[in-house]
């Protein structure tokens, strides 16, 4: 049997046997995506905090409040939707990826 060159392989098993990869590359750029948003929420959450103490207004309360009515709540599921499809951008742009 003769070994086939490098540029013979597929690119999925290729990627997927590289040494000191946690997660499959399939679902890479999913726990990048979630974990990039987390990090953004708790972000958020903590500068709202922090400009509440320095001035006085109680910003989280507010936040609470317009995600309490309906219009509130189709802004977060188009906030949810928007980070869906960026996922969805980074899938098919890791899939391409020689």
């Amino acid at each position: 049997m003769s070994r086939q060159p490098d540029g013979d392989r597929s690119r999925g098993s290729d990627r997927s046997t590289r040494t000191g990869e946690t997660a499959p590359p399939s679902g890479r750029w999913l726990l990048s995506t979630v974990l990039q948003t987390v990090v953004a929420v708790v972000g958020l959450a903590v500068v709202l905090y922090a400009l509440s103490r320095a001035f006085g207004i109680d910003l989280l309360g507010m936040t609470a409040a317009a995600l309490a009515t309906q219009t509130g709540q189709w802004i977060a599921i188009a906030v949810v939707a928007l980070i869906a499809m960026s996922a969805a951008m980074r899938a098919v742009r890791s899939v391409r990826a020689p």
